[in-house]
């Protein structure tokens, strides 16, 4: 059975914060890992140490989050780097790798792209060991779904259906329609949702609209119910009653938030 994590002090075997170069020196076979993984374009990689901040990232992730130089990511969190409703999903993550001392596989997430638009990805986590056997760090690996090795499958299916909601949330969308079209019924549909997303799909759908929404609130000084009406909900209330639900603030309070950080 594997060793619980510890955290040792500075004056221990390893420094309470791990640097890249630490996590070289006592996981071998890591360097080769990152080697392999960086000549890989449709393939994301990627290191973080047991507090979440990034120890290492191929291009291709790089590309992804949309930062130029490696030196920018590294001791970054993904609060540091992506928006706060992608960031929350994977420390969850994480924090279930780390602590429970999990591997998660074939996990369906959402990634940033290149130009600021988001994708459905497949992912992997799994937890790096030293050689008495502790969690140090976590690796992972995401893989595009629009791939065309992904088509026709199940996973592809639903990362569609994902996708679509993504991009038409504004409107007025039907669970029902939107799965008869992947071929699949709505009880399997909502079966590899909740497997997948750990979400039904009309919390999934709630989430993608409090997301753009969070980014009016930022952004603009559009009043509550233009904002609500444009991100597809029926009104003002339901749109703050979900938005608090979701965030765990008002919609002011994140608005008040973001503008005085």
């Amino acid at each position: 059975m594997p060793k619980k994590h510890k955290n040792r002090s500075a004056a221990g075997v390893r420094p309470l914060r791990l640097t890249h170069s630490c996590l070289l020196s006592i996981a071998p076979g890591v360097e080769a890992m990152e080697q392999l993984f960086q000549r890989l374009d449709d393939v994301l990689f990627c290191i973080k140490d047991s507090d979440g901040r990034y120890l290492f990232a191929n291009d291709a992730f790089l590309r992804r989050a949309r930062i130029p130089n490696r030196a920018d990511l590294i001791g970054r969190t993904s609060w540091e780097v992506f928006p706060p409703l992608l960031a929350a999903g994977y420390e969850q993550q994480d924090s279930e790798v780390i602590s429970h001392e999990h591997e998660i596989h074939d996990s369906l997430e959402m990634i940033t792209n290149p130009d600021g638009s988001t994708g459905w990805f497949l992912s992997d986590k799994v937890p790096l060991r030293d050689l008495e056997g502790d969690v140090i760090a976590i690796a992972a690996i995401s893989r595009d779904l629009r791939s065309p090795v992904d088509k026709g499958t199940h996973l592809g299916k639903l990362a569609w259906a994902v996708n679509h909601m993504h991009k038409h949330y504004d409107e007025p969308l039907r669970i029902g329609e939107i799965v008869s079209q992947t071929e699949l019924s709505l009880s399997r549909f909502e079966r590899l949702m909740r497997s997948k997303l750990k979400v039904s799909p009309r919390q999934l759908l709630t989430r993608i609209r409090v997301e753009a929404a969070t980014a009016r609130l930022r952004e603009t000084n559009d009043a509550l119910g233009m904002i609500a009406l444009d991100c597809g909900f029926c009104d003002q209330a339901t749109f703050c009653r979900q938005f608090k639900a979701t965030v765990g603030m008002t919609a002011l309070q994140y608005r008040k938030l973001t503008r005085d950080a």
